[in-house]
Formats: C-alpha cells, structure tokens, sequence
C-alpha cells in the first residue's frame, strides 16, 4: 500500500534515461584491410558486448528512478490492526505496581521501565486523544479521562503498592470504562511483569471492540524465602495459656537453606525463637511456644530474614484473650455433681444453675454456652427461643434423663438437624473411638491414642440421623448409636449426648478425657476469629464483638499512621466489617468503638506476590493465540520503543528505506558497468 500515490508521477522520469539511451547510440566507421577475416569476427563480437553493456546501464538507470519514486510514495506492508475508524482516540494504559516490580528492570526496577513505557506510548498518540492511567489501586480518581499532559504527570507519580490483584479483574474494569469512551478507536495498554500467580490470562475479556497490547517487560526469576502461613492450636487464649503457633515457610530457591531463624513478638518483645532447615523449592514448619502474659487481646508478628525480597519476610497476627465464659446450666433432676465439681470453681467459667421451673427465657442470650442436663420435657417456647440461642453464635448442650418426652426432644433436634433420639437401650457397650482430629480436641492430643482408655456406656438412647441430618459423631459407640455428636447450627454448636451423664450410666464421667471434652465446649462458646486477613480479601470480615447501634468506628493501625471508619454490617445475626480496599498497609489494627471494648485486626501481604515466577513474551504469545485474542498483541521486546511500535502497527511496515537502498544499489550497478572492461577473446594464429 502507498501512503502517498501522488508521487508515482514521478515514474514519467523513466524516459530521461531512455532518451539518453538512444542518442548515444554510437555509428561504426569502416577500414579496410588486406586480409580481415579476423577482424570481422572480432568486430562483430564487440558489437554485441557493448549493446549488452548498455542495455544493462540503462536497466539500472530506470530501476534507481523507480526505486527512488516509490521511496517517496512511502510503502506500507498494512497491519491487521492498521484499520481505523474517523475522530480521536481512547487509550488506557495499566501500570502493574505490584511488589514484584521493584525487581530490576533496563531503568533500574520494572516500574521505572513500566513508567517509560507509558510515557512512549502517549507519545504515539496526538495530544488530543483521551488517555487513562490505571494501577493496582483502581480508584475512582482513576476512572475519568486526561489529557496527555495530565497524563504524564500522573505517570509520574506511580509508585509501588502493597496491593495485588488479578489481572482479568483491572483487565475488565478497564474495559468497561473504554467502553464508555465517545469514539470507535479503544486501545488498551497492559504494562506489566505477568508474574505467573496473578497474570490470569484464561479470564482476560474478550473485547472485539477494544484493541489490547501486553507489554511484558522481562521479569526475571528471583530466589525467594518468605513466611507462607501461620496458625495457633488453642480453643481459646487467656491469661496464663501456653499458646503453640505453627509457622510454614516456603523457599522458592534453587539452594537449601540451614538453620533459618524465626521470631515471635508480641508488641515488642521477643517471646519465641525457633530455626529450620529449607530445602531448595520446597517447604518447611516451625513450631513456636509462647505463655500469654497479658490480660487484654494481643497482638504481634512473625519474622524471618531474606534477601532481597523483604516484603513477605513479616506475618502479623491477632488474638483475643478470652475473659470470662459465662455458662447456664438448666437442669431437669437437681444439680449435676460432675459439671458443678468441673466448672464452679474454675474462674474462667462464669457458672449458673438453674432448674428447669425458674428458666427465664429473656435473659437466655446473655449467656455463650447452655447446658440442658436430664429435662424431663422441653416446653415449645423453649425450643425457639434455643433455636434463636444457637443460630445467633451460642452453644448448647443436650444430656437427657433416662425418662423423657421423647417427642419434645425430637422436636428440638429436628430443629438443630441433628440425630433424633430413639428407644432407650439398657445393654452395655462402649466408644468405639475417639474422633481426635475434631476441633473440640484441637491441642488435646500431641501423639497417638491407641492405648487409651475408651468409656463404656451401661445404657443410652439409640441415635438415628434424618436425611437432614448435618451432624457428626466424636464418640461414636460399637454398636452404631453415638455417645456424643455434634451439629454446628447457624453460627452456634449444638452437641447431643445421648446418655445422662451419671456414673451410673457411663464411666466417662470418671475419665480424663471428660475434662478436656467439656471444658472446650465451654472454650469454643466463644468463637475465635482469623487471626489475621489478607489485604486482598474482598469478602466481609467476621466480627467477635457486637458493636453499639449507631457507633461510629474506627480502624486504627498500630503505628497510628492509618485512621479510617470502615463499613459495618450486620449480615444475619453477625456484624461484618466490608474491606472495600480501604486497608492498603500491612499490619495489626484495632477497632476502636466509643464506650466498647471494641476488636483487634491483623492484614498481611497476599502470598501470591512472593512467588517471583513470570511468564517470557513468547509464552504470552502462545497463549492468547490459544486463547482466541484476536484482538491481542503482545510487543516482543521489552527494549523496543514503543512509539516506533505502534505507529508500525497502525500505519502498517513502512519500505521506504528498503527503496532507498535498492536505488542506490542500482547507482552503484550503473557505475560498475560503465567501468566494467568489455574485451574480445585472442584467438591464436
């Protein structure tokens, strides 16, 4: 294709060359010899090397014209991203600001490279065309359209972000704003590293209408070691519990490591020290014992060291320390001398008994944990307002009589969908096993438990499980009825027996394993939250405590440089703090509520940003291919200027240069041939 046709006018110059041509044909004189038999044969064969000479003159002569012309004419080889539509241009560009981009780059980090980058691209572009800047953070400042001035200024103030996001999802988002754009030319720029964990590729939209250009920018694969998780092994935390944390980290290396140091603080001071041993690319865990000290929630971290990559090398943490567990107990044959002797004296557990006549319903939510022991019938109002009790976060406990209704029992636990009660068996039997790795015996068992010593039942209600059932056994029995099973219900526990526990009736009052079992049901009334949140968590947050009506909170970071009211909900019977992406720094926060107790917080990094593993642009290349993008186009170097590129692109491959030096390829022809020698063979006499 030719940008300028007009120019082909210039062809007509052809015929200089051939007028001169012929006037230089040149006319043979004629002597005469005695004897030219000789010299015709030579004669004749001059003749016809110097006609060929100046045909081949005159061929470079006509061929550096038209070279020469169409270099003028300026050829294009076309794009099939060449075409477009009549008025301005949209263009929006994403800068990845992630972490992962502060490893080095041909500007000494990627997103100084990801900024130049953005900056040849408006260049490419007329100053009145409409850009758009878009990072990490996706603001609402960000969604309007600039001029290229505003542009650029905005270019430079990009920095790195804590925050990591998927690419489809600002991918989508910028998609969506172009498509509001006022004109049928949509061009999308995305900047990036395409690390591999977050360059989600399959999920990138499939625009006909937006034109997308990846811009990968060469991320290379950094050795890395960072904490990958940490959880604690406690049914609850108060004052004077040994709390055990397990830490996980992960090296990403290809060398082992020995004797890596991990730290626990709380607050600032160091309460655990442990070391472990990497192996290349693989994982490992650490086990950390500290004593809490402390009256009120705590807070504190985890850390190791590595280098470069320092960002993952700190884990926050959160946990709340548990005051008091207030516990009822509504019994239905006189007090239980096994729970008054297990829960009356013990300060932790705020114990109350009542019998079963002077229950006063109003006041059955201000307890965490209800204890039904040997009732002879539940009343209906009973059954809702404990259905309510455990749907809102309580937990309750059933131990019935040997003589009951069982049609008012069964009534309840259809109700929780638990298993229903059936006829009363007098034979003895015993717990076939004991389910250790439920979460009521979380932190119970430290090895195996075969040779433990398993409670024998001397009578007890058979168990059935309806359809609805959600419920299951921990102390499952031989002969297939269980002696306790749990039902989790609503956002409370449900926990059935399913005989009265009496002496008579069961040894497992006389156990050990009676202690640790009931204790953490009283421990676990008191739900414990995560003990910490990702920064790109976008579901709500579960709240322990109940804000005030009308409260106004505030999330405070613990260096005091963060101070925002974030959104509180109440979503069924739970209050919910929205992220919204208000929380932008890792660290321990507090939530500091207007005469209340108020709740603790901890965010850390996505661990996703700590794997250095990126995609190469020939691997980017191949899978939108496979992907079907046809509208996609990926810049092959990262050290191509980009200007030169999409003007190329959209004006297609230019020739020009190409004609240039072919006519001057035809000049130097010329020359040669004009010096060229044309000799006649010697014929020997």
């Amino acid at each position: 294709m030719l940008t300028a046709p007009l120019f082909l006018f210039g062809l007509l110059a052809i015929g200089i060359p051939i007028a001169i041509h012929l006037l230089q044909l040149r006319r043979y004189r004629r002597v005469y010899f005695s004897n030219v038999a000789m010299l015709q044969q030579l004669q004749s064969q001059q003749r016809q090397q110097h006609r060929l000479q100046q045909l081949l003159i005159l061929a470079a002569r006509i061929l550096a014209i038209v070279f020469l012309v169409l270099a003028f004419c300026r050829p294009v080889i076309p794009s099939r991203h060449s075409q477009s539509h009549a008025g301005g241009t949209a263009v929006s560009v994403y800068i990845d600001n992630s972490y992962s981009m502060e490893c080095g780059g041909m500007d000494g980090s990627l997103i100084e490279s990801a900024k130049t980058k953005a900056r040849e691209i408006a260049a490419a572009y007329g100053p009145g065309d409409q850009y758009q800047l878009l990072t990490n953070e996706a603001a609402g400042s960000q969604f309007r359209w600039l001029s290229r001035e505003e542009f650029l200024a905005a270019v430079d103030q990009v920095s790195v972000s804590p925050r990591s996001v998927q690419l489809s999802t600002l991918a989508l988002r910028q998609h969506q704003f172009l498509s509001s754009a006022p004109t049928f030319n949509r061009h999308a720029y995305i900047v990036s590293d395409f690390q591999r964990t977050t360059a989600d590729l399959a999920n990138y939209p499939n625009d006909s209408t937006v034109l997308s250009t990846f811009i990968p920018l060469g991320g290379t694969d950094v050795s890395n070691i960072f904490i990958d998780s940490l959880s604690f092994h406690s049914p609850a935390y108060f004052r004077g519990a040994t709390v055990r944390a397990t830490v996980t980290l992960t090296n990403l290396g290809k060398q082992a490591v020995e004797k890596l140091p991990i730290r626990l603080f709380v607050g600032d001071q160091q309460l655990a020290l442990a070391s472990v041993d990497m192996p290349a690319n693989g994982s490992a865990t650490a086990q950390l014992t500290f004593v809490i000290e402390e009256a009120e929630s705590l807070q504190g971290y985890v850390e190791t060291t590595d280098y470069p990559i320092t960002f993952d090398d700190k884990l926050y943490f959160s946990l709340p320390v548990l005051q008091q567990v207030s516990l009822l107990c509504i019994s239905g044959n006189g007090e239980n001398p096994y729970l008054r002797r297990l829960f009356a004296t013990d300060s932790l557990v705020d114990y109350h008994q009542v019998p079963a006549s002077q229950v006063d319903y109003a006041r059955l939510s201000s307890h965490q944990i209800i204890i039904l022991d040997q009732l002879h019938t539940i009343s209906t109002g009973m059954i809702h307002t404990l259905q309510e009790f455990v749907q809102q976060g309580g937990s309750l406990v059933m131990i019935p009589g040997q003589q009951i209704e069982s049609a008012a029992y069964n009534q309840l636990l259809a109700a929780m969908h638990a298993p229903l009660l059936g006829d009363w068996s007098s034979g003895d039997t015993r717990v076939k096993e004991v389910v250790t790795d439920h979460e009521l015996f979380r932190g119970v068992f430290s090895g195996p438990t075969d040779d433990m010593e398993l409670p024998s039942v001397h009578g007890h209600y058979r168990t059935s499980y309806a359809a609805s059932a959600v419920s299951r056994p921990i102390l499952p029995l031989l002969d297939g009825s269980t002696l306790l099973a749990h039902t989790p219900c609503g956002l409370g526990s449900f926990y059935l027996f399913s005989t009265p526990l009496l002496a008579q009736f069961t040894d497992f009052v006389q156990q050990a394993l009676f202690v640790p079992t009931l204790y953490n049901m009283a421990l676990f009334a008191s739900p414990l939250p995560a003990p910490y949140n990702l920064l790109s968590a976008s579901s709500p947050i579960p709240l322990s405590a109940q804000l005030p009506a009308g409260a106004v909170p505030h999330l405070i970071s613990s260096d005091g440089l963060t101070d925002i009211i974030p959104d509180i909900r109440r979503i069924g019977p739970r209050q919910v703090m929205m992220p919204h992406d208000q929380i932008i720094h890792a660290g321990n926060y507090h939530l500091a509520v207007p005469n209340a107790p108020g709740e603790v917080l901890s965010f850390n990094h996505s661990r996703q940003e700590s794997q250095l593993t990126f995609f190469a642009p020939a691997e980017v290349k191949q899978l939108i291919r496979r992907l079907g993008l046809d509208q996609c186009s990926v810049v092959p170097s990262a050290q191509k200027s980009m200007s030169d590129y999409i003007r190329q692109r959209h004006q297609g491959i230019p020739l020009w240069r190409w004609c240039v030096v072919f006519a001057l390829i035809s000049l130097l022809a010329e020359v040669l041939l004009i010096r060229l020698p044309f000799t006649p063979k010697k014929y020997k006499k």
